[in-house]
């Protein structure tokens, strides 16, 4: 049972969502809501899954409102309902589930029911199932959480090195190879007396939060392994390696893994060591959201742009997202939006790099200058 919530100052409109809402049985409607006075209230009150949100409300903006709602409660899913289809892609921005252009069509809610149904029910059996006490993020910046308390190391350089340690998770590191990459400009016997006494640091950690005899050593080489953990990398790196093609199975698994990309990898804490890493990682979110950009192109165009603006930020000099940005836009009728996207990147070029845009995207912006 998903139990949901409705709020819109129309009430006609509420009427008509209310009643669409009716024909689905796992939904299960709490109440309905034309201002938001009582919401929040509410929602700290009891279990809510879903909020149906309008976004153009006399008392305030729903987006503004869905951050409101989220800092409450981050677990809430969010349906945006609009009349305006240029709110589409913000919606997304922030994370919401789904948008519904008003009126309302049956078959376009049966959509978000079935987004709805494998987000919260299979999310609340593997939670059930699998509830890793050890978080540890490695994007943006290093953190490793317990029961979700940030934990501190004795020294930035044991956080280093236990972050040296995740990143090659299961893999024997030569001890050379770790003293060159954490410990570069010291001589050889003081390199050493400092992995020895970070590692006994690192050990000791480890130990004080459950994870006893996880680092070993042979043949002059280290490896960490660590069982029932949650670590954005290992998540990332296994969808880039097991997803071959996007489709309706695994499309919102995919992008829930694409969330984790919270920055480049470890960018806050500066490891030179990391940089290739970051790279890679960098490379390989690009191709993942090109496979979802080409699902999405086929039937759901606001999500394609949403993605491809995700992945413009990645990769600013792309010929192929700028094309595929401005075919989308022309499918929608907006071709001034599709001659801007086009000279703000020729622009770029010519600033950056000192070129200009390809022959085949030329001759399509061409195009739209002939009418």
């Amino acid at each position: 049972m998903i139990k949901a919530i409705l709020v819109d100052d129309e009430i006609l409109a509420l009427d008509y969502l209310t009643n669409l809402l009716r024909a689905f049985p796992i939904i299960h409607i709490i109440n309905t809501y034309t201002d938001k006075t009582s919401i929040l209230e509410d929602i700290l009150s009891q279990t809510v899954d879903v909020v149906f949100l309008d976004i153009e409300m006399a008392d305030g903006n729903g987006l503004d409102f869905a951050e409101t709602i989220y800092s409450l409660s981050p677990s809430i899913q969010i349906v945006f309902v609009t009349a305006y289809a240029e709110y589409a892609i913000k919606a997304f921005e922030i994370h919401s589930i789904d948008y519904l252009l008003k009126p309302v069509m049956p078959n376009r809610l049966a959509k978000t029911i079935q987004r709805l149904s494998e987000k919260i029910i299979d999310n609340k059996v593997d939670r059930k199932l699998e509830n890793p006490s050890l978080y540890i993020q490695c994007f943006y910046e290093f953190q490793v959480l317990k029961d979700g308390e940030l934990l501190h190391f004795k020294t930035a350089k044991v956080k280093e090195l236990f972050a040296y340690f995740v990143t090659f998770m299961n893999t024997y590191i030569p001890r050379d190879r770790i003293i060159d990459s954490l410990w570069p400009n010291y001589d050889s016997k003081k390199a050493k007396i400092n992995l020895h006494t970070t590692l006994s640091y690192l050990r000791k950690f480890l130990s004080a939060i459950g994870y006893t005899n996880c680092i070993k050593f042979s043949d002059q080489s280290y490896i960490l392994s660590m069982d029932s953990i949650h670590c954005d990398l290992t998540i990332i790196n296994e969808a880039v390696l097991n997803i071959e093609k996007v489709d309706q199975s695994n499309i919102l698994h995919i992008e829930e893994v694409l969330k984790l990309y919270s920055g480049s990898y470890m960018e806050w804490n500066r490891y030179e060591w990391a940089n290739e890493v970051a790279q890679k990682t960098e490379n390989d979110i690009i191709i993942l959201l090109e496979k979802v950009i080409d699902y999405y192109s086929d039937n759901d165009r606001y999500r394609a742009l949403h993605y491809l603006h995700i992945q413009r930020k990645l990769s600013p000099y792309s010929d192929r997202n700028i094309e595929q940005t401005m075919q989308l836009l022309i499918q929608k009728g907006n071709h001034v939006e599709a001659m801007k996207i086009y000279n703000d990147y020729e622009q770029l070029l010519s600033e950056d790099l000192g070129i200009g845009p390809g022959e085949r995207l030329a001759t399509l912006y061409q195009s739209l200058l002939i009418g």
